[in-house]
This record gives structure tokens, sequence and C-alpha cells, in this order.
């Protein structure tokens, strides 16, 4: 399972999946006082996210599926470069690599 800093700024998010081509809806979030957004890019990656502002979760669909295909759990995508692609949209990187977790665990610091 990858590791995180923690959820990215609401206005981050935006802008990125913006400049990343992807198309994004506030619509519910702007006008009923929801926490969700919706991300979706129907042209290139053929995918749409539904991504809680307030928690961080995510629920992914491609346009056949009547069930979401993927969310913010599905550590079996970790290596997947397209789901790799939305943790790091959504997600502050870890500033520890895994290498410098080893080497603290060495020293007898413990996750």
């Amino acid at each position: 399972m990858k590791k995180f800093k923690g959820n990215r700024s609401l206005k981050e998010i935006l802008q990125n999946a913006k400049e990343n081509g992807w198309d994004v809806d506030t619509t519910e979030f702007d006008k009923d006082g929801s926490d969700w957004i919706w991300i979706r890019d129907i042209r290139n990656r053929m995918l749409q996210i539904k991504f809680n502002t307030t928690n961080g979760n995510f629920f992914i669909w491609n346009p056949s599926s009547e069930k979401p295909v993927a969310t913010h759990l599905s550590t079996e995508l970790d290596n997947e470069d397209w789901y790799a692609e939305i943790l790091n949209l959504f997600y502050l990187p870890h500033l520890l690599s895994e290498t410098g977790i080893k080497k603290l665990e060495i020293t007898g610091f413990k996750r």
C-alpha cells in the first residue's frame, strides 16, 4: 500500500485535474453543499471519479460499469500507472521513501 502525507487542497486538485486534461464538475459541491465532486475524462482515459472533498475517499467508474471499478482502497492497483496518476492527483506524497523507512527500521525505529 502506498503511503501519503494527506489530501491535497481542493484548489490544487481542481487546478491539477484541469491542467492534466480532466473535466471537473463541482455542481453538487457548489449548489447543493455536497462534499463530492466529479472528475471525468471520457475522451482519453475513459474514467469518471467521484471524490469526497472532506475525507479524500474516491470511487472510479468506466462508462460501461454499473459499480465502481476501483476506490481509494484498491491497493492491488498501486503499480498501475493510471491508478498512481489518480492517487497523485488527490494526495500529497509521503516525504519518506521506502528506502528511508528501511534505514530507520534498521536503526531501531518502527512504523
